[in-house]
């Protein structure tokens, strides 16, 4: 390898070289200050390895790895979201019984695993991030072993993951029965030629990867792991894990071929269809916030998908655009609901403060939490001047574009639905708060700190500056004729790597 290459892949050598410094720290001394430090640094070393990375897009780096300018997007988000985990989980795992210094480890091995996936070109890749990202979270939601619903959470989730991996590895053995390559980037000599073994490997693909982004009738998983998981290793189920498994499906979709016929564009339109409508019905009798945002997010993940519909080369550019925006201003206002509830709770404690029948008041009593949270959930809902109305509206110009009127039409209805149950919420914390809840406030409310509302307030002004001047991260998303990755571009499929 050149040195070049070295340097386009020198996040994942720098978030590699950490990890093996973390089980030397962890032989030496235990210390949770000193291991929570260091897992910040690393991860802020390998944000910071991006720039120099920037130099070197549209290159392969050995025929598992492409380096682009969508992957090191979503690569600095998904670093970011875990910079913020790190840190809720330092607060968060203090008073735990548990020794906690391999949990960064776990941590550290999944945001490996999801930057792999991020960058994959090639099968052997794509199973190495996934399987990396999936067993990592394995450990980290049963984790906490003492707490109600943990290990029930982490053995559902290993089941149910384990059963999805070897389906999606069941499908590339017969993609790779049907064509003999294993490339991402294989372009098929006539559709014609794809045999029918082939097709059902890519059926089978689909089926691991609406796993990973919790999509019906694959979604039954989520509440339940949502709920019984630790809160920050619920905040990087919503966040990171989703915004890798989205890259490689974006990927997959727009990069290789196989992918491109009508069967397979009805049966993901049906997926986001069926996740839209379905995510938003379930999610209205939820008084479990975690179990909502659950449901929530499959409705989202839903909306999301409908970027992959596109009928032409033309659409790419705006499809990307449209999917990389809406992914990071779902992940904002996740951030928000998710840093509020690691803040109430306790790592020692049987669960998770998570009833937010339990915010009645909560404008009255912490003015600043309560505007946070009312605003995230109005850029989840979709409301006008919130990012999440430009998100949606983006997803809106994109299927109209493209015609999806059966996708129109369950967007609308969706976030009609998923209107209701938001603003419960906020009537919630608008409302009076009861004189009991105010009398044991003032005892339970040292659990936050001044950073948590920091963080909290910081995210939130990203949401209106963007939810008003969509233009200042549009315009660097929009990915010009001479900054689409070449592994979207026609005539480049057609080249030697």
């Amino acid at each position: 390898m050149k040195l070049a290459q070295f340097i386009a892949i020198a996040p994942e050598l720098i978030l590699s070289l950490a990890i093996v410094m973390q089980l030397l720290l962890i032989a030496l001394k235990r210390s949770q200050h000193g291991i929570a430090f260091f897992t910040m640094s690393a991860i802020l070393l390998a944000l910071f390895a991006h720039y120099p990375a920037m130099t070197q897009v549209n290159s392969a780096v050995t025929p598992l790895i492409y380096v682009d300018v969508f992957s090191l997007t979503l690569k600095v988000l998904i670093l970011s979201c875990t910079l913020v985990a790190v840190w809720v989980s330092y607060g968060y795992l203090r008073s735990a019984v548990e020794f906690h210094d391999e949990y960064y480890v776990l941590l550290l091995l999944a945001v490996l695993g999801a930057n792999i996936l991020v960058l994959a070109n090639h099968f052997a890749a794509v199973f190495l991030g996934f399987e990396l990202l999936s067993l990592s979270l394995v450990g980290m939601i049963g984790y906490l072993h003492l707490r109600q619903h943990t290990l029930e959470a982490g053995f559902k989730y290993l089941i149910l993951s384990a059963t999805a991996s070897s389906i999606m590895l069941l499908g590339m053995a017969f993609v790779y029965g049907a064509t003999g390559e294993l490339s991402l980037a294989y372009q098929v000599p006539g559709q014609q030629n794809l045999r029918l073994l082939g097709q059902a490997g890519l059926v089978l693909i689909m089926v691991g990867f609406s796993f990973k982004l919790s999509l019906v009738p694959f979604h039954t998983w989520t509440p339940d792991v949502y709920q019984g998981a630790p809160m920050p290793v619920t905040l990087l189920l919503a966040t990171v894990s989703k915004a890798a498994m989205f890259a490689i499906l974006v990927k997959f979709w727009l990069v290789s071929a196989i992918f491109n016929n009508e069967t397979l564009q009805v049966l993901l339109l049906s997926i986001a269809i069926a996740s839209m409508l379905l995510g938003n019905l379930l999610a209205l009798t939820q008084k479990n916030i975690k179990r909502l945002l659950a449901y929530s997010s499959i409705a989202h993940m839903g909306y999301l998908i409908i970027v992959l519909a596109i009928q032409s080369q033309q659409s790419v550019a705006w499809a990307l655009k449209s999917g990389v925006f809406y992914i990071l201003v779902y992940i904002l206002a996740t951030l928000i609901l998710m840093i509020y509830l690691a803040g109430r709770s306790k790592a020692h404690g049987v669960h998770d403060q998570d009833d937010w029948r339990d915010w009645q008041g909560m404008i009255w009593r912490r003015p600043a939490h309560g505007a946070c949270l009312i605003l995230a959930l109005l850029s989840l809902a979709g409301i006008p001047l919130t990012a999440g109305f430009i998100g949606k509206f983006y997803l809106f110009t994109v299927a109209i574009e493209n015609q999806l009127w059966g996708a129109i039409a369950a967007l609308i209805i969706g976030s009609g639905i998923g209107l209701y149950y938001y603003l419960s919420i906020i009537f919630c914390i608008l409302a009076k708060p009861p004189v009991t809840q105010c009398q044991t406030v003032a005892v339970s409310g040292g659990s936050f700190t001044i950073s948590h509302t920091t963080v909290m307030a910081m995210l939130t002004v990203i949401i209106i500056a963007l939810g008003v001047f969509p233009d200042i991260l549009a315009s660097q998303l929009m990915f010009q004729s001479e900054q689409i990755p070449i592994i979207f571009n026609e005539a480049a499929l057609k080249s030697e790597w």
